[in-house]
């Protein structure tokens, strides 16, 4: 199963985004099981303008009423199988899945993936498995490899564009550095590709999501030694 796109992170910060000193220091933390509701409603929050979600909700009042159905799947299997980290008391959050443990049809059936369409329609819920489909081509098709794959990561509207994302995301980064793998990303919001590729990840393809709806773009970053 492919990702849903990412959320808005850090595009105002400058070019200079990978440098310690331009960014806030916040510790980045495993998220513990009591904290997953409200990181769960940070990536509501940041999720909630993503052309992908958009397309799948056009509501704007039942996209805040049934979003969290959709996306309590993800947090849930990611603390249960992924690495979950969190930093600003999980108001910036990433899902992250690793070479050991990728992400799998049985752990999203036992993580709830089965009750969503009764609760956000099977309509939005067709549109999202079918996204999902043509995201999951571009994945097996440019990393079969072990990999590290990004999920999902957000970060509160309110902190976004203080560099707080930079962080999160590039303490994930450095564990892939370390392993000596891949990684791997979607997303649907054509404004955060210069904030990826700022970072090392490259465009692998894109492609069109649905009928009537908007572009995913798959992206991979090679791991990266620490001289570099």
């Amino acid at each position: 199963m492919a990702s849903v796109a990412l959320g808005p992170l850090d595009r105002a910060t400058s070019a200079k985004a990978g440098m310690a000193e331009d960014r806030p220091m916040s510790a980045v933390e495993t998220l513990p099981q009591e904290m997953g509701e409200r990181a769960l409603s940070t990536i509501c929050q940041a999720f909630s303008q993503d052309p992908m979600v958009r397309w799948i909700f056009p509501d704007a009042e039942g996209r805040a009423r049934l979003l969290p159905a959709l996306f309590r799947v993800m947090m849930r299997y990611g603390l249960r199988r992924g690495h979950v980290t969190h930093s600003q008391d999980a108001r910036a959050v990433a899902v992250w899945f690793s070479p050991e443990n990728p992400v799998g049809v049985g752990g999203l059936i036992q993580a709830g993936m089965l009750t969503v369409p009764f609760k956000t329609g099977f309509g939005p819920w067709a549109k999202f498995l079918g996204a999902n489909g043509v995201m999951e081509k571009i994945h097996k098709k440019y990393v079969p490899e072990p990999h590290w794959y990004l999920l999902g990561i957000g970060v509160d509207p309110e902190l976004q564009g203080q560099g707080i994302g930079t962080t999160l995301l590039e303490e994930g980064l450095a564990r892939a550095d370390a392993s000596g793998v891949p990684c791997y990303l979607e997303t649907s919001e054509p404004r955060n590709l210069p904030f990826y590729e700022r970072l090392g990840f490259v465009v692998l393809e894109d492609a069109v999501l649905g009928k009537g709806g908007p572009k995913g773009w798959g992206m991979r970053r090679e791991p990266r030694n620490s001289e570099e």
